[in-house]
């Protein structure tokens, strides 16, 4: 009897945990059944903006997570919402926009920038679509200077508000390219340290478990080096940063293997030149094909794609219906961090 106590006792207590795990993360439901939210961040006033892979739209949640268009399917030029980045001096949201087929038939991309207070677009860079690039995430610097990896190349680009072009910041093909023939993607993850002398990107292998890896480049001398990660279970299972940025001095990152775990962080040596992972997946379950947070309230808000639905993760669900509402969900970062 003593026994079945016992067991009893630990079923229930393992019970309330579930519960009270599931009691703290949120559920935010986004509009559109083409969206495939993609970039996600927040606003100084905290409201969110959630991009559309899909659509092309962008998605203003409020406090009460209410959803309206900040920029609806089809406005605004825009046809693939990806990275997005702001420039707060300046009340400017940067947002590279990708197209899988261009006028040329080819894939290409620009910048867009918008005044966030507003909605207003308030330029296009270029105003065609450049052919074969595949602009991702972006990342801003204090001078107000533009980064943006392309996943189609081992290519940095860059841009200002007084730019008409965009040019490449910086190049490098052993390192800043996927060396999986068989993966066109590569670049992704990108953001700039705290103590704002390099940036920090992201090499991917999408569709394996490990194989991802970081790189340091040193916005004075343009010089790319290879961070060191710390080979342990976590390397192994590190595919490669969607989604990134530093947070009281530690990289959050989404791995775009996200079965192997879907949240990462990253701390680092004082130049940058290695790092530790370490999987944060107290809340694994809740999460359906990542691609990138940002912090509210204390809550670290991850967009669900379901990209694999529409871009092949060698997992069979490719061209296969998404679960709508499409959803951005929320988890306590303290306890995540734990």
């Amino acid at each position: 009897m003593k026994t079945i106590k016992i067991v009893f006792g630990l079923f229930f207590a393992f019970a309330s945990i579930i519960h009270a795990s599931a009691q703290t993360t949120e559920t935010i439901e986004l509009q559109g059944n083409q969206l495939f939210p993609e970039g996600i961040l927040t606003l100084p006033n905290n409201d969110l903006l959630v991009g559309g892979f899909g659509d092309g739209s962008i998605q203003r949640l409020d406090s009460k997570n209410k959803s309206t268009y900040f920029s609806k399917p089809g406005e605004n030029g825009m046809v693939i919402a990806v990275g997005m980045a702001l420039d707060k001096k300046t009340n400017r949201l940067w947002v590279a926009n990708f197209n899988f087929k261009t006028e040329s038939g080819k894939p290409g991309s620009n910048l867009k920038v918008f005044d966030y207070t507003t909605g207003k677009l308030l330029k296009t860079i270029p105003e065609k679509f450049i052919p074969g690039a595949f602009f991702n995430e972006v990342t801003l610097d204090e001078k107000g200077n533009v980064y943006v990896s392309d996943t189609f190349a081992p290519n940095i680009w860059t841009a200002n508000y007084t730019s008409t072009e965009a040019s490449v910041f910086v190049t490098d093909a052993a390192l800043l390219k996927n060396p999986s023939p068989d993966q066109p993607f590569g670049l992704n993850g990108l953001t700039i340290t705290p103590d704002k002398k390099y940036l920090i990107a992201s090499v991917m292998n999408r569709t394996i478990q490990g194989g991802g890896t970081l790189v340091r480049i040193n916005l004075a001398s343009k010089e790319v080096k290879s961070v060191t990660l710390k080979n342990d279970e976590a390397t192994k299972a590190f595919s490669g940063s969607d989604g990134m940025f530093f947070h009281n001095g530690e990289l959050l990152m989404v791995n775009v293997y996200s079965q192997s775990g879907a949240i990462f962080t990253a701390q680092f040596n004082k130049d940058y030149s290695e790092a530790s992972l370490t999987i944060r997946n107290k809340f694994q379950s809740v999460y359906d094909r990542p691609t990138a947070s940002a912090i509210r309230n204390g809550k670290l808000y991850t967009v669900n794609s379901q990209l694999n639905h529409i871009i092949d993760d060698k997992d069979g669900k490719l061209n296969t219906p998404p679960v709508l509402p499409f959803k951005v969900i929320g988890v306590p970062l303290r306890e995540l961090l734990k």
